[in-house]
């Protein structure tokens, strides 16, 4: 799981710490209401002919932190280019619009936040296809440092359109959608195609400019579009299946979620979660994998071994101890873990993690825990 801020810094203006949305509309916008304000800046490029606009929009903030190139195909499809190195997380809120959304992340930390019901890890490289039920709204964050993503938003009368002209072919794809509830979001997370990789990097590397960017632009759409059902009809062929939450699902997961992490030394079955949160297993485990980009059994596994590690350098426990506390009966099931997953043996942790501060009546802290873990991960081991 990554580890990603959710809210923006204290005291920043949130005009600093928005995305896109937030830059062009304010808080709380649209995107709709984003390129309606697009269109009227004096550097928007503008072919009526074929109905496009776009402008590149620079981040605001520090230098060098990059561009979000925008363009508008009728009003159907709304291209968002995010080629930026953020200096600082970014977030803001996603209100429902109807669109089928395809989100392409190349490289950089995000996150989805459903408030209290859970939060979605976004994970690059990989192709996210959502639709966002008319009552669902969230908070998409990205951390600092690179994020590059390609971003195209359908409406669904366009995407109607583009099914009916695939033919019976796209029927599945039809259904998975026509049962998107109002309080619902479908998703469904792939790895990248090549063509539709190479269609990415094509349109981060563009350079052409003004009305010639434009009908690039659009050409482009059309094609990763193409590439995009092929992909979703073939991993619905694989029968990985797409996933449609509720509130209630999304709320059900991360109190599992809080389960496993509420006491490391319990290690629940997934159908002794799925009974003590009131959903089934399947249900559970999909959920699950789709909002932290791993496994129950992953999730929990990491857990233990970071609580480990702060209980052995942070707090100075002996191993047994430690052992114990996360789970383990037998320390030497415990050392052979903590090895397989640092690459050192409990009783060299101290020694190659860097100084982590701790008070008397709390655990070490987060950003100081994650250094000690880093360098522990980065050094070197002198075990044969």
């Amino acid at each position: 799981m990554l580890d990603v801020c959710l809210f923006p810094e204290p005291n920043m203006p949130t005009s600093l710490s928005g995305l896109f949305r937030t830059t062009l509309a304010g808080p709380e916008s649209r995107l709709t209401e984003a390129f309606d304000n697009l269109r009227t800046r004096l550097d928007c490029v503008s072919v009526p002919e074929f109905g496009l606009y776009g402008a590149s929009v620079p981040v605001p903030g520090d230098a060098e932190e990059g561009v979000w190139r925008m363009a508008s195909i009728r009003d159907e499809i709304f291209l968002v280019i995010s080629d930026c190195n953020y200096a600082h997380s970014r977030s803001e809120s996603v209100l429902p619009e109807s669109f089928v959304e395809f989100h392409f992340s190349l490289s950089g930390p995000a996150s989805v936040d459903f408030s209290d019901t859970g939060t979605l890890q976004v994970n690059a490289p990989n192709l996210l296809v959502c639709r966002q039920g008319a009552d669902v709204r969230y908070t998409v964050t990205c951390g600092p440092g690179p994020w590059q993503s390609v971003g195209l938003y359908v409406t669904q009368r366009y995407f109607d359109r583009l099914l009916g002209a695939v033919g019976n072919e796209a029927d599945r794809i039809r259904g998975e959608l026509a049962g998107v509830g109002f309080d619902q979001i479908y998703n469904r997370q792939m790895p990248f195609s090549v063509d539709a990789l190479n269609i990415v990097e094509q349109l981060l590397d563009s350079r052409y400019r003004g009305a010639r960017q434009m009908l690039y632009l659009e050409g482009k759409c059309t094609e990763i579009l193409c590439a995009c059902i092929e992909m979703w009809l073939a991993h619905a062929r694989a029968d990985n299946p797409g996933e449609t939450l509720s509130a209630r699902d999304l709320r059900l997961i991360e109190q599992a979620r809080e389960m496993i992490v509420g006491d490391l030394r319990l290690a629940p079955t997934i159908p002794e979660l799925a009974r003590a949160v009131g959903t089934n297993a399947s249900k559970l485990k999909r959920g699950f994998k789709f909002l932290y980009g791993m496994t129950i059994f992953e999730y929990g596994h990491r857990c233990r071994m970071d609580r480990a590690l702060r209980l052995l350098v942070g707090e100075r426990q002996p191993v047994g101890q430690v052992a114990l506390a996360v789970g383990y009966q037998h320390q030497t099931s415990f050392t052979a873990a903590f090895r397989d997953y640092f690459g050192f043996a409990p009783k060299d942790a101290r020694r190659l993690a860097s100084p982590v501060v701790s008070g008397p009546s709390r655990v070490v802290q987060h950003a100081d825990e994650r250094s000690a873990i880093d360098a522990a991960k980065s050094a070197p081991s002198d075990q044969t």
